[in-house]
């Protein structure tokens, strides 16, 4: 089982990420401003949104890197304590500003009844990953109701995946072979199985869905110099995928192409995207804080922004939480990580 080694910060990871959390930030600003109709996306799929698609580029990205970093990592605690570094303190910080300031802040009870009740007390479960949406008379007016942090929901996923990661590799099982056959039962699962059987559980939907795309990250990893890199390939799967939409197949094919080019765009030369994270990585800050302050904004200016307008402030808001977050929460947290050797990849195209 071998990889090929491109140089650390000679890839487009961090710009990529960048990318699918801003995606997730204007495509919930839609959904939050009550203006899900205009959302580009759904108007030309008809069944899925921006936001949709970037958590599943984050899921590849994830799968791809996550397997390299177990790759690396000396053990499982080193593995784990990795991960728990990277998700967590961001996190906690995330989950006190929902309740001791934006829930707060708009609440309809009394700070006391706000404070003592058990709901809010609840809310803290979401640092257990035991995933809460909901505080007190919070955001009950809002076109998107109730929902104070609707981004919470992909973690459990994640985590999950990183634990199923590690239990394949401390058996020894993390090969290409033995991911493919995983890949093929969830894509299996998730298109015939679940459907046919008639569960509608979202939970389970949900594994399969999003197991599929972070799975799919790992294959790319693990079979990287078997597989050619190229941008024509590139090119006829973007081409395919789109076709795919009038075909109503796009999931199956989605799959395949927004893996692959995921990918091989994280690897292009292009020397500005490589020193796009010199100053830090927003991408989880903008992801964690955009969804309360998009709530917060329509809660005290329902009728003061135009579409645009709210997109706008929105992000420029989220993503100065976002900076926040890196250099006073994330970054100083990251410094207790193991070192590590620079990680691997497929070979880089030209």
């Amino acid at each position: 089982m071998t990889t090929a080694h491109v140089p650390q910060g000679r890839n487009n990871f961090d710009f990529l990420r960048f990318a699918a959390a801003s995606t997730v930030v204007i495509g919930h600003g839609f959904w939050l401003s009550g203006h899900i109709g205009a959302e580009p996306i759904l108007n030309f799929t008809g069944f899925t949104d921006a936001a949709n698609i970037a958590v599943y580029v984050f899921f590849v990205i994830s799968g791809f890197l996550i397997t390299a970093s177990f790759q690396r990592s000396r053990n499982p605690l080193d593995f784990l304590a990795k991960r728990a570094l990277r998700i967590f303190p961001a996190l906690i910080v995330s989950v006190l500003f929902s309740v001791l300031v934006v829930g707060w802040l708009a609440t309809s009870r009394e700070t006391s009844a706000y404070f003592s009740d058990r709901q809010t007390l609840g809310f803290f479960k979401n640092i257990l990953l035991m995933t809460r949406f909901e505080l007190p008379g919070v955001f009950t007016g809002n076109p998107f109701p109730d929902t104070v942090n609707g981004s919470y929901w992909t973690l459990p996923y994640e985590v999950f995946m990183y634990l199923s990661l590690l239990i394949i590799g401390v058996l020894g099982l993390l090969t290409r072979s033995v991911v493919m056959a995983t890949l093929v039962v969830l894509v299996v699962g998730n298109f015939l199985l679940l459907p046919q059987m008639g569960i509608a559980s979202f939970v389970l939907h949900k594994v399969f869905s999003l197991g599929m795309f972070f799975f799919a990250g790992a294959l790319l990893q693990l079979a990287g110099p078997r597989i050619p890199w190229r941008l024509d390939l590139a090119l006829a799967l973007c081409l395919l995928s789109l076709a795919a939409i009038v075909w109503h197949v796009l999931p199956v094919i989605h799959l395949v192409s927004l893996a692959y080019v995921i990918i091989y765009l994280a690897q292009v030369q292009v020397p500005v995207l490589h020193g796009f994270g010199r100053f830090g990585d927003y991408s989880y800050g903008l992801y964690l804080f955009n969804f309360p302050v998009q709530q917060l904004l329509m809660h005290w200016f329902p009728d003061s922004f135009s579409l645009p307008g709210f997109l706008v402030v929105s992000y420029v808001l989220t993503l100065g939480l976002a900076v926040l977050s890196w250099h006073l929460i994330e970054a100083p947290a990251l410094k207790f990580k193991p070192r590590r050797q620079a990680p691997t990849a497929p070979v880089a195209p030209a």
